[in-house]
């Protein structure tokens, strides 16, 4: 991108002196001298390239001397409309590019901002209803562990597993409205420094049974040196977490599971690719929905608290996909800490 293209289409730095509200004097300035540029450039490739041919068209078309004032008014007619037209062209196209990209900006803002107000929303009603739902849960799974200390050893065993299944019920709701919780609760960082290399591999570690059982064959692709930058580790591990388990949930038939991790000019890198089902373009558009999940089991809350989890950060997460080919879940992080 050119300098002049980086001046227009992004956004102004520091302070500038204006005539009023929304009118910049650098712009008026910048405009001024664009103008006087591309008159030049214009006059420029009229006199050297142009006119002469042109010029040579019009003495064929109107010789001799009785045709000299027509030739006259014609050539300077038509050099001054060449020069304005063109020059008034480039500026109006320059203008309709500035306003068509300030409009997609404003129109992503807009989106940006309606997607926020919709997940505060349902966060605000999902952690509500998990507040009035948790107590309950927490007193039936007290009344069903003093049932089960009560009649231990009266029952016949078939009629003993089901007060084990009313507690594994109970605290499988417990845990999803934990997770309810977790999500609506604003994300506070305590950062330190923290290699992306250990937390691959402990999370490679802690999910290698899951991994086995699903027949993946799993390849760190880590960095030479420690990928190392200034992150708050429980949520960064709690999401590589997640994100390692969404790949194997894609893999059910087994596949090749890749977690690599590099750093670059001053970001640090974390890709988690799988070759799995794959994902439409629609479904990736949706996937930082909340709640929104074809999964059977699963409340669709994981790739919004990852990308609001990297947000947080500063950083940002990437999702490639093709159906049938796999995902590649990329996250960059900054080395440093967000200022």
């Amino acid at each position: 991108m050119s300098v002049l293209s980086k001046v227009f289409l992004n956004e102004p730095r520091g302070e500038m002196v204006t005539f009023k509200k929304g009118f910049s004097i650098r712009l008026v300035i910048l405009f001024t001298v664009l103008t006087v540029v591309l008159t030049g450039s214009v006059i420029l490739v009229w006199e050297q390239v142009l006119k002469p041919p042109y010029y040579h068209w019009i003495e064929r078309n109107y010789p001799g001397p009785a045709n000299a004032a027509q030739r006259d008014r014609i050539e300077q007619r038509s050099e001054h409309f060449f020069i304005s037209m063109t020059v008034d062209v480039i500026v109006v196209s320059i203008l309709l590019t500035i306003v068509n990209r300030k409009q997609r900006r404003l129109v992503e803002a807009n989106q940006r901002l309606a997607h926020n107000e919709k997940v505060a929303t349902l966060g605000r009603v999902a952690a509500q209803v998990a507040h009035e739902v948790r107590n309950p849960l927490t007193g039936l799974l007290l009344y069903s562990e003093h049932l089960k200390g009560k009649i231990d050893g009266k029952l016949p065993n078939g009629d003993a597993v089901l007060i084990d299944k009313i507690i594994d019920t109970i605290n499988n709701l417990t845990a999803t409205t934990e997770q309810i919780l977790n999500f609506a609760r604003p994300v506070t960082l305590a950062p330190k420094r923290v290699d992306l290399n250990k937390v691959a591999q402990d999370v490679s570690q802690l999910l290698s049974t899951e991994i086995a059982a699903h027949a993946i064959e799993t390849k760190l692709k880590l960095d030479d040196a420690p990928v190392m930058g200034l992150l708050d580790e429980p949520s960064i591990r709690a999401t590589t977490l997640n994100l390692v388990l969404n790949a194997i949930q894609a893999m059910p038939a087994g596949g090749h599971l890749t977690i690599s991790t590099s750093a670059k000019s001053n970001k640090l890198l974390l890709a988690i690719t799988d070759t799995g089902s794959g994902m439409t373009p629609d479904q990736i558009k949706q996937i930082f929905e909340p709640f929104n999940t074809t999964k059977s089991r699963g409340l669709g809350l994981g790739m919004p608290y990852a990308q609001k989890v990297i947000q947080q950060h500063g950083g940002q997460i990437v999702v490639e996909s093709q159906p049938g080919k796999g995902t590649e879940v990329r996250i960059e992080l900054p080395v440093t800490e967000r200022s």
